[in-house]
């Protein structure tokens, strides 16, 4: 998962992206550090915050160029 990348071309800090997403911050240090894996809602949750695909999140395909 590529979430911190996707994250950082946000200019999102961690504490942001919990408050924008719902997801908690610790939730969001895990993934990004422990690579721990996200239910399929926290996926969503995070996917809407950030504006990108599930694909995109998980390393699917590359992420969309910023518009």
């Amino acid at each position: 998962m590529i979430l911190r990348e996707l994250r950082e071309a946000a200019g999102l800090s961690q504490y942001m992206l919990a408050k924008r997403s719902g997801v908690t911050q610790g939730q969001i240090w895990r993934i990004e550090t422990e690579g721990q894996g996200a239910t399929s809602d926290t996926i969503n949750r995070l996917c809407d915050a950030l504006g990108c695909t599930a694909d995109e999140l998980l390393g699917r395909e590359p992420p969309r160029e910023a518009s």
